[in-house]
C-alpha cells in the first residue's frame, strides 16, 4: 500500500450522526429489519460471504446509511446555504455540499427553489409548507445524483471516515456480525446451487462459510486495536513480555453459527480465553486502554 493510502484526510462530513445509526442498527437490529430489508433481498446477504474484503461488513452498512440520510433530505427538503452572500444565500441539498467539501464537483447544478405554501394546520394555525413540486424537484435532482461515480466516491469516503471512528465499538461490531450471520444461516442451499459455483464453494456446510486464515492486514488492524492485549482479560500479547505470546484471532460471532470471515468479525484472545471461548457466542469485552 501507498503511503497515500494509509492515511485518510478526515472532514467529518456527519460522521458522528451516521455512526449513531449506525451503532443503533447493530446493536438493535431487528428494531430496523424493515430499513435493512432492501440490503437483503435475493440473497443479498451473499455479498458479505467472500472472505477478508477489505470492504469489509461495517463498510456497506454506514453506504447503506448514508445513501439513506441523502435521500432523507429530499423530503423535506433539509437545504444548506451556498454562496458568500450570508443575509440572501442561494441553498442548496447536503449531498451537493458533500461533493463539493471532498472535492468531487465544483459549483453545483441545482438550488433548492424557495418556494413556500401556507397552509392552516389542524390546530388553526397558519404554517409554511414546501409545495409537493418543491420535494419532487428535490428527489429528481437526488435521483441523476446517485447514478453518478462521484455519488459512489463520495459514499466510499464517508464510509473510510466513519469506519475510522467505530472500529473501536467491538460491541457495535459484534452485534452487527450476530445479524449478518443469522442472516448467512437462513440461505436456502438450493438458492447457493442457482447463484452458481463460486458462491457454493465458500461454503463449509449449511449456514457455515470455510475457515479462511486472516490475511496480514486484517491481523495488524486488529492487534493495533486492542493494543497487542487480549480484549477478554488483558493479557499482553505484543512479545515485548513474552517472547511466546499465545495470541489468537478470534471470531466473535463463530463461524459454525454463521460468522463471517471478516474484518469487523475479529478480535484478539489470548489462548486460555480463546479456549474458554471456543465456538460460543459471548459478548466482548467494552474496556479499552485510555489515550493518557
Amino acid at each position: 500500500m501507498s503511503g497515500k493510502g494509509r492515511w485518510i484526510e478526515h472532514e467529518y462530513f456527519r460522521t458522528y450522526r451516521i455512526a449513531t445509526r449506525v451503532e443503533d442498527i447493530c446493536l438493535d437490529p431487528l428494531s430496523y429489519l424493515r430499513e435493512l430489508e432492501a440490503l437483503f433481498l435475493e440473497d443479498g446477504i451473499l455479498a458479505f460471504a467472500s472472505s477478508w474484503q477489505k470492504d469489509t461488513a461495517l463498510h456497506r452498512i454506514i453506504r447503506y446509511v448514508a445513501d439513506d440520510f441523502f435521500a432523507g433530505d429530499t423530503s423535506g427538503p433539509v437545504r444548506v446555504p451556498w454562496g458568500s452572500d450570508h443575509v440572501h444565500p442561494r441553498w442548496i441539498l447536503p449531498v451537493d455540499l458533500a461533493l463539493h467539501l471532498y472535492g468531487l464537483a465544483e459549483e453545483p447544478e441545482f438550488f433548492v427553489p424557495e418556494e413556500h405554501e401556507i397552509v392552516r394546520g389542524e390546530d388553526g394555525i397558519l404554517r409554511q409548507h414546501t409545495p409537493v413540486w418543491v420535494k419532487d424537484a428535490c428527489y429528481e435532482h437526488y435521483q441523476d445524483v446517485m447514478l453518478t461515480q462521484a455519488y459512489e466516491d463520495l459514499l466510499m469516503r464517508i464510509a473510510e471516515e466513519v469506519f475510522f471512528v467505530m472500529f473501536l465499538n467491538r460491541r457495535a461490531l459484534e452485534g452487527l456480525n450476530s445479524h449478518l450471520a443469522g442472516r448467512l444461516q437462513e440461505i436456502d442451499p438450493a438458492c447457493l446451487a442457482e447463484d452458481g459455483e463460486e458462491s457454493a464453494l465458500l461454503f463449509s456446510g449449511v449456514g457455515e462459510l470455510k475457515r479462511v486464515r486472516p490475511p496480514v492486514w486484517a491481523k495488524r488492524a486488529v492487534f493495533y486495536r486492542e493494543r497487542g492485549r487480549c480484549a477478554s482479560c488483558r493479557t499482553d500479547l505484543s512479545g515485548l513480555v513474552d517472547t511466546f505470546p499465545d495470541a489468537n484471532y478470534d471470531h466473535m460471532a463463530p463461524l459454525a453459527k454463521g460468522g463471517l470471515n471478516d474484518l469487523t468479525n475479529l478480535q484478539l484472545l489470548c489462548g486460555r480465553c480463546n479456549l474458554r471461548k471456543s465456538d460460543k457466542s459471548v459478548v466482548s469485552s467494552n474496556r479499552y486502554r485510555r489515550w493518557y
